[in-house]
């Protein structure tokens, strides 16, 4: 049986825990992290904070926009951001009306490709570099080895779990 942990521990966890506690401080961390960086919540403050006048939901699909070169079919979108087709469609025509978007036809002429405009891609420049300015003032006391081997780890580290299979134990 896996050992009890809550996310207040992983956040206590020493920097130096042993190797049968790391692994689980650093998922609870982690679990953490993601849950509050995509968090509704979390997404208008930085929108906010950013100028920016959108839903989380277009916040959402502006960094998915983003992070997949600029471009993407409706579907994935709507997979991606785990939204009805209905509701994609709609969200789609509010970023259109805001001109954050543009829709083409996909080189197959079979389907409709989704891309950025340039105030798109400007606003999701604004955003990134929020995320960034976060990351600097997060890690600006560490010193500068721990800083440094730190944005070349996890990088890494974010590859792998992404490519790495899913694993686990039966349930019984």
């Amino acid at each position: 049986m896996a050992p009890e942990y809550s996310l207040a521990d992983a956040a206590q966890a020493p920097a130096d825990a042993d190797q049968a506690t790391a692994p689980a401080a650093a998922l609870l961390a982690l679990t953490r992290l993601i849950s509050h960086w995509t968090s509704a919540d979390f997404q208008r403050l930085v929108a906010a904070a950013c100028g920016i006048t959108l839903d989380p939901v277009a916040v959402r699909a502006l960094y998915l926009l983003g992070i997949s070169g600029g471009s993407a079919t409706p579907s994935r979108i709507a997979d991606e951001l785990q939204l009805s087709r209905p509701s994609t469609s709609k969200l789609l025509s509010r970023l259109e009306a805001h001109a954050l978007l543009e829709r083409s036809a996909s080189s197959d002429r079979r389907s409709v490709e989704i891309s950025l405009s340039a105030r798109g891609r400007e606003t999701f420049g604004v955003l990134f570099d929020a995320g960034i300015a976060m990351i600097a003032s997060a890690t600006a006391q560490w010193p500068e080895t721990e800083r440094s081997a730190f944005f070349s780890l996890l990088p890494r580290f974010a590859a792998g779990l992404l490519t790495a299979p899913p694993q686990g134990k039966e349930h019984s």
